[in-house]
C-alpha cells in the first residue's frame, strides 16, 4: 500500500472536516510535503462545493450533517488499522523463524558428530585388529611350540628357501621364502599344509617381489591340524584347492 493510499480516507473526512486529534496532524504534516495530497484535497473540496452548488430545495438541518459525518467516522478504515496493526507480530514471526533455523542448526550438528563417531568407532576396530595380528604374528615367531620348517629347491640347492612357522594350537602360520623365481604371468606360488594323514592343504598364495622375497601370514587354517610337510608349487593366481602341479618346494616338519 502507498502513502497515498494509506492517507486517501482521511483527506475525504479532512475535506468534510470531520477529521480530528493525532490523525488530523498527522495528514496536515504530510500535506506540507507530498504536492500529490494537496492536489488531491483540492479536488476533493472542489467537488464537493460543486456538489453544495448543485442542490436544490431546502438546506439539510445541521444534525442531519452531523449524524452523516459521525456515520462516516465510524466505518472500518483499513489503512488506519493497517497503520495501528501491533507491532509486536513481526518479532513473534522472527521468534519462530530463528526457532526454526536453530532446530535445523542443531540436527546438522548432530548427524556431523554421529558421522564422526562412526569413523572413530571403525578407526578403533581396525587399530585392534592390526594389534591383535601383530601380537599373533608375534608369538608365531617365538613360542616354544612353534614349527620351524625350512623348505628348499626340489632341484638345485642353494636356490630358492622358505622357512614356515607354524603354531598348531592356533592355526597360526607364518611363511617367509627369498630367491624366488620370477612367475609367469596369471601365476602365484601357492603354499601347502600337509598333514600327517589326508589330502594337501591350502595355506596361502603369494607373488615374489622385484628381489624374491615372499610373505604368507596367517593364512585361514582350522586350529589343531599336526603338520608332517609344507610344499610349494605353482598355480592360478586366484589359487587351487589341490595341487595342479609338482612342488618346487618342500619342507618336513622338525
Amino acid at each position: 500500500m502507498t502513502v497515498h493510499e494509506q492517507f486517501a480516507e482521511d483527506l475525504a473526512l479532512y475535506a468534510l472536516g470531520a477529521l480530528e486529534g493525532d490523525e488530523r496532524a498527522g495528514l496536515e504534516k504530510h500535506l506540507e510535503e507530498c504536492s500529490a495530497c494537496r492536489r488531491e484535497l483540492q479536488r476533493l473540496r472542489g467537488d464537493l462545493s460543486l456538489l453544495a452548488m448543485s442542490a436544490s430545495g431546502p438546506a439539510p438541518p445541521q444534525r442531519s450533517r452531523q449524524r452523516l459525518l459521525s456515520a462516516i467516522a465510524k466505518e472500518p478504515r483499513s489503512a488506519a488499522a493497517t497503520r495501528s496493526a501491533p507491532w509486536w507480530r513481526a518479532f513473534e514471526w522472527l521468534g519462530a523463524l530463528a526457532a526454526v533455523a536453530v532446530v535445523g542448526l542443531l540436527l546438522s550438528q548432530n548427524t556431523n558428530l554421529r558421522r564422526k563417531l562412526v569413523s572413530l568407532q571403525t578407526e578403533l576396530t581396525n587399530q585392534q585388529a592390526e594389534l591383535a595380528q601383530a601380537k599373533d604374528v608375534v608369538a608365531t615367531f617365538t613360542a616354544p611350540e612353534a614349527q620351524q620348517i625350512t623348505l628348499v629347491s626340489a632341484k638345485t640347492p642353494p636356490q630358492p628357501q622358505g622357512k614356515a612357522f607354524y603354531l598348531r594350537g592356533k592355526g597360526h602360520l607364518i611363511f617367509l621364502a627369498n630367491n624366488m623365481p620370477v612367475l609367469p604371468p596369471g601365476k602365484a606360488y601357492e603354499l601347502w599344509l600337509i598333514p600327517t594323514s589326508g589330502f594337501p592343504i591350502p595355506a596361502g598364495t603369494f607373488k615374489p617381489d622385484a628381489h624374491g622375497s615372499g610373505t604368507v601370514v596367517n593364512p585361514p587354517l582350522r586350529a589343531g591340524i599336526e603338520a608332517k610337510a609344507f610344499a610349494i608349487t605353482v598355480e592360478p593366481e586366484a589359487g587351487s584347492a589341490a595341487p595342479t602341479s609338482q612342488p618346487i618346494m618342500v619342507g618336513a616338519g622338525e
